[in-house]
């Protein structure tokens, strides 16, 4: 290195822009061809659609197909952490893989006989004890060693249960190999985009991905301005470079343009979820080529370029299929498939019932390709203890969550979609879990407190209206707080609580908690409304007139938050404050205070005190589950109207002021001083606006 004047690379100078680091063409493949050479790995980095899929795609098409090969990973018995990976011949790693699974399974089968042959003999040894030593010493002594005998198999028979669910932990860990890379029938080497799966990538949040392009006249369902709307794409992109034709980039027959911030949503992938995500780009260019259309089950239509990665449900997940792999019977994830399904309800539970729900599936899945096999067949072929396929097909102890399934499938509310008339109210109810409601850490109920006991009885009623229930159904409504004038309503049926947390719930203690509005809500305005109307009914911090007389203290809405969770308190208050905005009203800035609580912080989204932005905030957004605070803030607006009433004729006739700098005092615009002296002016006593 001592050629190049320096000693270390802690002496490279690296430029602050990273403009100067880029290279050339003939620069870049020398570089890749020095790095092949000498066997070392060479990292793309970069924004999607600048080539990199492309350039893998090619480089696994050159692969000659004789060096292709299978990947399996074996088991590491000294480190867990750090498997054994082996390179097999074409085919034969699919052969590895069957014969190691086929040794796991019956790995432990003939020590589960002897173990077996051994509990029956320590279940039989108490008796012969018994008879034997009541022959030698008596019946005292026979019964001694019969409790001696009998203590020690039952001990015995305690560590054959372990030994069984020890059994089971060693074969559900994996013993048999994985095939990482199955070469399988291949013709050149494989080669796995990620594209498709970018949370950004449905309309591109780049100038161009060429697999990521839609048919012009593909019909596909927009949030605009807080609004749900349906047309043709290639209108759709029209009309926002129309709006932003100033913006427009250009190169041949390609056009990109980039979005202002929140103009346009679209469904995507987010957070191993979908929801609405936003649109940074869109662009437009001339294809002549194959293209790919395929009609969904709700007969809507989509046609992409083949390798458009299209979402497809998979046992509740979403995986990601090229176009042209997609079978007839692949379920497409639509808009009207966003809320809640089976498998969200399922992913609610522990591991062990996820599990059981599997295996479930698997039986009813065997029994349905060989409706003449029994139990004792399927249970064979499951590798499963007889016993529970004989439950099964008796229809008998199905698993909790498929029992919660099936539940609430009777009650309409699975598959939950976006076009629900239910889902306003689910959303107002989902609403107060995040505010004075929510669910118990150990899932015994779902609740809300409150002051006012009419507020926990709307409650009561709204589940009750959801769900079919009768009065009181699983409920009660209980009396606490340090002076009797607290109430809390709580309901306790779990297949409830299981879906309001697939629903996006907080559990337990809130302020230990991430608080996220679940993306669903944004799709559809009036649940959105009701939701955000119930986390006001319990966040929402309402004025009075100030101590000096002149103004109104401040309108807030506040949520506490241990440290570690500040940015998503932030985070969260930015999104309601966006909420307000689409609702024409403004906010200021968020305030961060300590709490009484030790250790935690409340975090203050303040709204401006215009006269004219807390009218809007009366007119534009609803309060849920709290009375009070809707009589409160109009009883400090109409307190202030009177202020301003009096301060303004008060300056116009007492001082000879004119109109407009009189408002400029006051900080009165034209609409809200007309709203002053033709609505409120004969409807105000002191106090209450009528």
């Amino acid at each position: 290195m001592s050629e190049f004047g320096f000693k270390s690379t802690k002496d490279l100078k690296v430029p602050s822009s990273i403009i100067e680091q880029v290279i050339g063409q003939d620069d870049a493949v020398r570089i890749v061809r020095k790095a092949s050479r000498q066997r070392r790995h060479v990292l793309l980095i970069g924004e999607p659609g600048t080539g990199k899929s492309l350039l893998g795609m090619a480089l696994a098409e050159l692969l000659p197909k004789e060096t292709l090969v299978d990947i399996v990973s074996f088991s590491n018995p000294n480190d867990e952490n750090q498997p054994m990976i082996r390179v097999l011949p074409v085919g034969q790693g699919r052969d590895v893989v069957a014969r190691g699974r086929l040794e796991s399974a019956g790995m432990f089968r003939h020590q589960n006989v002897i173990m077996f042959v051994l509990l029956v003999l320590s279940l039989v040894t108490p008796w012969w004890a018994f008879n034997h030593y009541s022959v030698v010493g008596g019946p005292l002594l026979g019964g001694l060693m019969f409790l001696a005998f009998f203590v020690g198999g039952l001990v015995f028979l305690v560590g054959f249960v372990i030994f069984l669910n020890f059994n089971r932990r060693i074969e559900s860990r994996g013993r048999a190999p994985k095939l990482i890379v199955d070469s399988f029938g291949r013709k050149q080497a494989p080669f796995l985009d990620a594209t498709g799966a970018h949370a950004g990538a449905l309309l591109g949040d780049v100038l161009h991905d060429p697999f990521q392009t839609f048919s012009s006249i593909l019909k596909i369902n927009f949030l605009y301005k807080g609004l749900i709307k349906s047309g043709a794409i290639g209108a759709e992109i029209d009309r926002r470079f129309a709006e932003n034709r100033k913006n427009i980039v250009r190169k041949g027959g390609y056009e990109a343009v980039l979005l202002p911030e929140n103009n346009l949503f679209v469904a995507g992938e987010k957070d191993g979820s979908i929801g609405a995500v936003e649109v940074l780009s869109a662009n437009r260019y001339d294809y002549d080529g194959e293209m790919v259309k395929f009609t969904t089950s709700a007969n809507e239509e989509i046609v992409v370029t083949p390798e458009h990665k299209i979402a497809v449900l998979n046992c509740g997940k979403i995986e990601y299929i090229e176009a042209t792999k997609i079978n007839e019977n692949d379920e497409v994830v639509t808009v009207k498939d966003f809320v809640v399904d089976e498998g969200d309800i399922i992913n609610t539970y522990d591991a062990h019932q996820q599990e059981q729900c599997r295996l479930y599936y698997e039986y009813c899945g065997i029994k349905a390709k060989n409706p003449a096999w029994g139990y004792k067949r399927i249970s064979k072929a499951m590798g499963q203890n007889i016993g529970k396929t004989r439950w099964w097909h008796e229809g008998k102890h199905i698993p909790v969550p498929i029992q919660a399934v099936l539940w609430l499938k009777g009650r309409g509310l699975l598959p939950l979609k976006i076009d629900n008339p239910k889902l306003p109210l689910i959303a107002k109810v989902l609403g107060a879990t995040f505010g004075d409601g929510g669910v118990f850490e150990n899932l015994n109920g779902i609740f809300l407190s409150s002051s006012e006991k009419v507020a926990v009885e709307e409650f009561g009623k709204d589940l009750e209206e959801l769900f079919g229930l009768s009065r009181g159904e699983y409920s009660r409504i209980s009396e606490g707080g340090v002076y009797g004038h607290s109430w809390c309503y709580q309901n306790t049926n779990r297949n409830i609580i299981q879906l309001f947390l697939a629903l996006g719930a907080p559990r337990g203690n809130k302020t230990k908690t991430e608080l996220k509005v679940p993306f669903w809500i944004t799709l559809n305005c009036d649940a959105e409304k009701e939701f955000y109307g119930s986390l006001f009914g319990s966040e929402l911090g309402t004025p009075i007139i100030h101590k000096k007389g002149n103004c109104l203290t401040t309108l807030e809405i506040g949520i506490t938050g241990v440290p570690h969770y500040r940015e998503n308190r932030i985070r969260f208050l930015n999104e309601v404050a966006d909420y307000l905005k689409r609702n024409r009203v403004n906010t200021t800035s968020i305030y961060e205070g300590k709490y009484a609580t030790e250790g935690s912080s409340i975090f203050r989204l303040l709204i401006e005190k215009k006269f004219d932005n807390m009218l809007l905030f009366l007119m534009n957004v609803k309060i849920n589950y709290c009375r009070h605070k809707v009589e409160r803030l109009y009883k400090a607006l109409g307190e202030l109207a009177a202020l301003k009433i009096d301060k303004y004729n008060e300056l116009v006739d007492g001082r000879g002021y004119g109109a407009e700098h009189a408002m400029k005092i006051l900080n009165l615009s034209p609409n809200s001083l007309y709203l002053l002296l033709n609505n409120f002016g004969q409807g105000i006593s002191r106090g209450v606006a009528v």
